[in-house]
């Protein structure tokens, strides 16, 4: 049996994407901006990566969720199996001009 991996997240991220600000910009349509650039720029193996990511409304804004069961391997990689991080959904935040507010 394989010892399974696990990634530990920075506790505040759901609070930085919440509050991350784009001027004129509504949270959900910044979501979906990055849900579909990440989509674009996701590696395609089955697809089905690509095909679980997605932007939803939160009670104080937006997130964008990868719901396939692969998706933090993907994004955050597996170093015991040198396989590299992919770091996807962070690329479509930096290719839309984005960035995470520190300190809020």
């Amino acid at each position: 049996m394989r010892e399974q991996e696990s990634v530990d997240l920075d506790p505040d991220l759901d609070d930085k994407v919440n509050k991350m600000i784009a001027e004129g910009g509504h949270p959900l349509e910044i979501a979906e901006a990055i849900a579909s650039a990440a989509r674009a720029d996701a590696p395609v193996v089955s697809g089905k990566y690509a095909a679980g990511i997605s932007a939803m409304k939160t009670p104080h804004g937006a997130r964008v969720i990868a719901s396939d069961n692969k998706s933090s391997w993907i994004e955050f990689g597996i170093p015991s199996q040198n396989q590299p991080p992919q770091f996807v959904l962070r690329r479509a935040v930096d290719s839309l001009g984005l960035k995470f507010k520190k300190g809020h």
